[in-house]
């Protein structure tokens, strides 16, 4: 199976795109058969379709989040030298408690 990966470029385009309603779309899925009498013993009343857009909802919200803490953690990859100097300096810049 892929390791599906959403391009740091798309993050903020998938994101509206899951949180936007829009119009339903007719689409054809090819499903292994177990999986699919599976969906069906879930699903229940709200019936297949929804169990399987919820499902990928939910997915495609992990991929955003993934992508988004891999680029935040690029960021503080790249400054990381200059935010740990920082945090030095702020250390030493703290008075020391008064030695009673």
């Amino acid at each position: 199976m892929s390791d599906y990966r959403v391009p740091p470029s798309r993050i903020h385009r998938v994101s509206e795109l899951l949180v936007s309603p829009g119009t339903k779309a007719k689409v054809s899925v090819t499903l292994a058969r177990g999986l699919l009498a599976a969906a069906d013993q879930v699903a229940g009343e709200a019936g297949r379709s929804a169990l399987i857009e919820r499902a990928v909802r939910r997915y495609l919200r992990q991929l955003v989040r993934r992508a988004r803490h891999h680029k935040e953690l690029a960021l503080l990859d790249a400054h990381s030298a200059s935010l740990n100097a920082s945090a030095r300096q702020a250390l030493d810049d703290q008075a020391e408690p008064d030695a009673e």
